[in-house]
């Protein structure tokens, strides 16, 4: 097995075992880890939102590279100062200093060194894996991750049922941090290729001159605002509004999960055969689509987090996928870093923008309530509403955007479904032409004897 090889496999189990930590920044565990924290609302938006702010620091990418003059060393420098800092958050808990800012301050610091460390993972990925197969293999490799995530969460989720308050939190940031430090250990087995680093001026003047690459940028920093602006209150209001548990949530958790591997392989292969921008339009759409429920969820209609799952994970699978594979379509020669550099930082400032919008706004909505018809709505629903215009203008962008497309999901099924119908069509005529031949067959070896 070459050393390429030996990376990718590396790669599946370094990001398996790091999401051990990372979960716990995200989704209905981030939320509970900062309501432990004393965090207000516009504390939660911004935490919810850290992964995607923290690419602002992009910009000096391809400086910290020239400095150091090597991918993996840049990388190692980075993801250590992240990963370390995790120890910080259950050590901090269990001495009983639970303030909003200091945990701010932590993430923050663990995102922006992870940010910066991504950069030059993608760079080095971007030579290690094949482009005729990175959908499948990035496929493959989110399949593998939903397995552990489902675990890791349900396993979570069982502790801080188990473990009320504090100890929970204490037990499973403890936890998470074990698993940060394992991952850096395997991060560090990875091959790096032979790589040529630009030492020439205007790099991102050269990159802002890509026309199909400045498309993509629009639509990409749109779609970041779009989902920033409420991605951390349907959390919230699953938990203070409809008030749910831990428990059922991680149930669901597992619901989409198990979903998730089958999509993830179902879009990997028809994304390597139709290009991934058509499957990630597919995806824009549903996210767009599914967020019509949360416009009714409340505590008498429970049952929609069902239905939302399912749209939701058929949406995202592809949306996860395909952002990535469509953005390496689109990154050109030795400047991978200064593209990508460019597209997070664009990704974070529109994404920074969006939590504090959502913020404040989640702060003044969240006061009201009231009932119509029996059913009950929360301010924060009008969020909901917002972010689903947004993403309605986000598809709409995407569509501008020129990369490998054949043809669109729907074109895809449709022409499946035609030829298919042709062949079921085509075998009752084909069985009477074998039966008149046969008879023919018979008839002039009745007629010899």
């Amino acid at each position: 097995m070459d050393r390429n090889s030996q990376t990718r496999i590396l790669s599946v189990f370094e990001g398996a075992i790091y999401n051990g930590f990372f979960l716990i920044t995200q989704g209905f565990l981030g939320t509970g880890l900062a309501l432990e924290f004393g965090a207000s609302e516009p504390v939660i938006a911004l935490i919810g939102v850290l992964p995607s702010v923290s690419q602002l620091i992009q910009l000096i990418a391809p400086f910290i590279l020239r400095l150091v003059g090597n991918r993996k060393k840049a990388m190692m420098i980075c993801a250590s100062a992240g990963r370390l800092s995790t120890a910080f958050i259950p050590v901090t808990l269990a001495l009983g200093i639970n303030k909003q800012s200091l945990l701010l301050v932590i993430l923050a610091f663990f995102s922006f060194a992870a940010s910066l460390a991504g950069n030059f993972w993608v760079s080095i990925i971007r030579d290690v894996v094949p482009p005729d197969k990175s959908a499948r293999f990035f496929s493959l490799r989110n399949v593998i991750f939903t397995i552990t995530n489902m675990l890791i969460t349900l396993l979570y989720s069982f502790i801080l049922d188990h473990s009320s308050g504090k100890t929970g939190f204490v037990i499973i940031t403890t936890m998470g941090a074990v698993s940060a430090l394992v991952s850096l250990v395997l991060l560090g087995l990875h091959n790096d290729p032979p790589h040529e680093i630009s030492y020439g001026s205007g790099l991102f003047k050269a990159v802002t001159r890509d026309k199909k690459f400045m498309t993509y940028l629009r639509f990409y920093s749109f779609w970041s605002f779009s989902i920033a602006i409420a991605s951390p209150f349907f959390a919230y209001h699953e938990l203070v509004n409809m008030e749910l548990d831990y428990s059922f949530l991680s149930l669901l958790n597992i619901f989409s999960s198990t979903l998730t591997m089958v999509f993830y392989l179902l879009w990997g292969r028809i994304a390597d055969r139709i290009g991934g921008q058509a499957v990630l339009e597919f995806g824009i759409l549903g996210a767009f689509l599914k967020t019509f429920l949360w416009l009714f969820m409340d505590r008498g209609t429970v049952y929609l987090l069902y239905i939302d799952t399912f749209i939701g994970t058929a949406s995202w699978s592809a949306i996860n996928l395909c952002l990535f594979t469509t953005m390496l379509e689109l990154l050109n020669g030795v400047d991978a870093e200064t593209y990508y550099a460019l597209l997070s930082f664009s990704n974070g400032a529109s994404a920074l923008a969006g939590s504090l919008v959502g913020g404040v706004l989640a702060f003044y909505l969240n006061k009201f309530t009231w009932t119509l018809g029996g059913h009950t709505f929360f301010g924060i629903q009008i969020l909901f509403l917002v972010t689903l215009v947004l993403r309605g203008v986000s598809f709409l962008l995407l569509k501008r955007v020129k990369t490998k497309k054949v043809v669109s999901v729907p074109g895809m099924v449709f022409n499946s479904a035609v030829v298919i119908a042709n062949r079921l069509a085509a075998r009752p005529r084909e069985f009477i032409e074998v039966m008149i031949e046969k008879n023919k067959s018979r008839r002039r070896s009745d007629n010899s004897d």
